[in-house]
């Protein structure tokens, strides 16, 4: 009876392989909600993600993905709902349950609750903030200010972290508010965040941000330094070197493309004892968005060009760079269990078990392939200092070949003295889902070497 079922099982070996091959990653199951993003229907993407099972390890990304479908909408109000859910449970998950991490050791990854990349958590606070001067509540933007100032300086440091672009962000809101000392501490963070972001980032100190602090060194009469801001910026300064005096200022943040996807691919690892072992790995797929250029001006009259503030890309590369140590870990980990079970059940003369076991670490061996994937891949800021009044503006964007991709008009934005005016846009091109090649594939990893 034990052989016949034994033949059977090897029978069904082929099927179960079959089966591992047809099972969906979290990745595979937001491809329509991705196609919807570009096509500009978020209210449909919206109930594509809900049409989704969901269970309370993807709880947090649920209401992430949600809220960047609310907040492209324009239901700022309710995409702050769904981030303030997220937040705590960011918080909660970011600590493992001893039970989770038996079973991602036992099982897969993808069993434990997400908690989303340290990169995620300060994005939760960016998007909240976004949405907050969106709708003119600079207050609340502020309390989300200082919520991401307190969770960056808790945040080991080399991670990578948006801290150039969150630090920039506060300093906007600080001087909107009039807070002038808590702009410039926020600006001269940005500024020093930006200095020492990695060389494959491509992002420097902006231009704006460098105009920010000789502006305000000049209003806040810190002598030193603005002296030494005039040595080392190379900006010129505009009249006074307040170029904002007795103006207002439009403030456009442009959400370029979506961030990259995260796959799986099947690879060979060497462990400790110099076995190959056969493991599921995580890696990205670039999304890298068609705009390279965002224009903004008045009808009719000034335009300035957007600034890159943020790879959200890079970032997400990074972050899984800095993790995969601990990745190939558990799952080299899972791999010598299994491969142990079965020898031993061999050599015990029960091929039956060895092979259950065997088929049973095919079916669910997965790497973990989730990630905030709606994030945008790329972020602008274009700022326009404008006098006081009622503009119509225009938002034009472009490819590197200079072909204009799209456009955007907005009408009766007014614009006061000594305030700004904050307006955020995100653009999805149909081709900027479409994954390219497989550039970040893992390749057959040595453990020895780490040991």
């Amino acid at each position: 009876m034990l052989r016949a079922w034994y033949w059977a099982l090897r029978a069904g070996v082929g099927a179960a392989v079959v089966l591992l091959q047809g099972c969906a990653t979290y990745s595979d199951g937001i491809a329509r909600m991705d196609a919807l993003i570009a096509a500009g229907q978020p209210a449909a993407a919206l109930k594509s993600l809900d049409e989704q099972a969901s269970s309370r390890q993807d709880e947090v990304l649920y209401l992430l993905n949600k809220s960047i479908l609310l907040h492209q909408a324009g239901d700022y109000p309710a995409s702050n709902a769904a981030l303030e859910q997220a937040k705590p449970l960011m918080e909660k998950y970011a600590v493992l349950s001893v039970t989770e991490q038996a079973g991602a050791l036992a099982v897969n990854d993808a069993l434990r609750a997400y908690g989303g990349a340290y990169y995620e958590r300060i994005y939760a606070h960016i998007f909240a903030a976004l949405n907050y001067l969106a709708l003119g509540k600079f207050d609340e933007a502020r309390v989300e200010a200082l919520q991401m100032d307190d969770q960056l300086s808790q945040i080991p440091k080399d991670t990578p972290v948006p801290s150039g672009f969150a630090h920039y962000l506060s300093g906007l809101i600080f001087e909107t508010l009039g807070e002038w000392d808590d702009a410039m501490i926020a600006y001269r963070d940005a500024y020093a965040a930006y200095r020492v972001y990695p060389a494959n980032y491509s992002l420097s100190p902006p231009e704006s941000l460098r105009r920010d602090l000789l502006r305000v060194a000049t209003r806040q009469n810190l002598t030193d330094e603005l002296i030494r801001y005039r040595e080392t910026l190379s900006v010129k300064e505009t009249g006074s070197g307040d170029d904002l005096d007795g103006k207002g200022e439009a403030v456009l943040i442009i959400e370029s493309g979506l961030a990259p996807l995260k796959r799986e691919i099947i690879t060979g690892v060497y462990a400790a004892d110099g076995r190959l072992v056969t493991v599921a790995l995580p890696y990205y797929q670039s999304r890298t968005p068609t705009m390279t250029r965002a224009t903004l001006s008045v009808i009719g009259g000034p335009a300035t060009d957007g600034e890159l503030v943020e790879n959200v890309e890079l970032m997400a590369l990074a972050e899984l760079e800095r993790e995969k140590p601990m990745i190939v870990a558990r799952a080299i980990g899972r791999a010598v269990v299994k491969n142990k079970t079965i020898k031993k059940s061999e050599r015990q003369g029960n091929d039956a078990l060895g092979l259950l076991v065997n088929v049973a670490g095919l079916l669910t061996e997965r790497a973990d392939t989730r990630s905030w994937s709606t994030l945008p891949s790329r972020i602008y800021v274009a700022r326009l200092p404008l006098a006081p009044g009622r503009y119509r503006l225009n938002l034009e964007m472009r490819d590197a070949s200079g072909v204009v991709l799209g456009s955007r008009e907005y009408n009766d934005i007014v614009i006061s003295a000594g305030t700004k005016r904050f307006i955020v846009e995100h653009w999805v091109a149909p081709a900027d889902v479409v994954p390219r090649p497989l550039a970040h594939r893992p390749a057959v990893i040595d453990q020895r070497r780490r040991n």
